[in-house]
Parts: structure tokens; C-alpha cells; sequence
């Protein structure tokens, strides 16, 4: 039986896996879809994020969960999204340090897990 997962990594523009990390869930250019089977990386895409409205987050996550996200690698995302995520059984996951999706799946894959909770959600803005 295959372990297998989708992890979204919100990012700057295209450039896949080894593209720059966004900083923010909202207003990432798009997101880096990284498959991952038994503990290896076995491919990745990219997904474009529709326009941050009002709303435009929850938008967002729904987007990921039809694109069969189950995992949500990011720095700095609202409760809105937060909630979304907990909604759609999106498990969202904190990494700060982490400039590409693949070095933030590699961190993830050895273990590097940390929970994201409400003390790393943002205020607004």
C-alpha cells in the first residue's frame, strides 16, 4: 500500500520546485503542488492563485482541495484560511525557514513538523 501525499508550498511566481517561497498564504503568486509516495518526492506542479479578494483565501484552499492537497507547508496565512483548511482536512504545517518548496518537503520528509497554530496566523492587514 502507497503512503502517499500532496503538499501545497505557497510561492513567488513560477518556477516549481525550486522556485523562492512566499511569506504569505493570500497573496502567493501561486502554489507548488509536491507529490510525495513513501517518503520520496515523485513529481510536482504548479497551481496559480486566483485574485486575493475579499473571500479570495477560502477560494483558495477550496482550489488545493480539489487539486487533492492534503498538506500545507507555509510561513504566514489569516484564521480565514486557517479554518478553511480545517474545513477541507488540509493538515497546514509551519516552516519560516525554508527558501524553496523542495528544501520545506525535505525538512518535512526528515521530520521537521511543527503544527501551524493560531499563534502564527497573521492580524491582518
Amino acid at each position: 500500500m502507497n503512503n502517499r501525499t500532496t503538499i501545497a508550498i505557497p510561492t513567488n511566481g513560477p518556477g516549481g520546485i525550486d522556485t523562492e517561497r512566499s511569506a504569505h498564504f493570500g497573496h502567493a503568486d501561486s502554489f507548488t503542488l509536491v507529490d510525495v509516495v513513501d517518503g520520496a518526492i515523485v513529481g510536482s506542479r504548479e497551481l496559480a492563485n486566483p485574485p486575493h479578494e475579499h473571500g479570495g483565501c477560502g477560494m483558495t484552499v477550496a482550489l488545493l482541495a480539489q487539486a487533492g492537497v492534503d498538506t500545507a507547508i507555509v510561513v504566514g496565512m489569516g484564521r480565514g484560511p486557517l479554518a478553511a483548511m480545517s474545513a477541507h482536512n488540509i493538515t497546514p504545517l509551519f516552516d519560516s525557514v525554508s527558501p524553496t518548496p523542495r528544501e520545506a518537503v525535505g525538512a518535512y520528509l526528515a521530520g521537521a513538523r511543527v503544527a501551524f497554530g493560531g499563534d502564527h496566523t497573521c492580524q491582518g492587514h
